[in-house]
């Protein structure tokens, strides 16, 4: 239900905006892109340097890059008449959901360490008794 709320409004953003979106286009996708990579990526990266399993950082990087931008876009057409202030939230709201959801699902189809541990561990014991 969050996210049909959160399409819609983005969608009603961008719609409002549709050409001045065309017009900032691929510099203003670019630096929304940018800034969501390097949030997956930095999520990712530093806790696997400070030795945290796999799950841990994979949790970490989708955390750190599925920033809340729906709320900007909430505040900035609540408190700015201008919808242009909603513009630059609207399109990261739809970035970082796409981007997240594509990670998410990437690692959920591979294994992390530690994945199938006990549940594993205990069918091997009841095969080998």
């Amino acid at each position: 239900l969050a996210v049909i709320f959160v399409a819609l409004i983005c969608g009603s953003v961008i719609g409002q905006t549709s050409s001045q979106f065309v017009a900032a286009g691929l510099p203003l996708l670019g630096a929304v892109i940018s800034l969501h990579l390097g949030g997956f990526l930095l999520g990712y990266t530093v806790p696997r340097l400070l030795g945290n399993k796999e799950g841990v950082c994979r949790t970490v990087s989708i955390e750190t890059g599925m920033q809340n931008s729906a709320l900007g876009v909430v505040l900035a057409t609540r408190n700015f008449p201008d919808p242009l202030t909603a513009l630059p939230c609207a399109i990261s709201a739809t970035c970082h959901s796409v981007i997240g959801s594509t990670f998410a699902a990437f690692w959920r189809m591979q294994k992390s360490e530690g994945e199938g541990g006990p549940a594993k561990k205990s069918t091997e014991q009841g095969d080998a008794a």
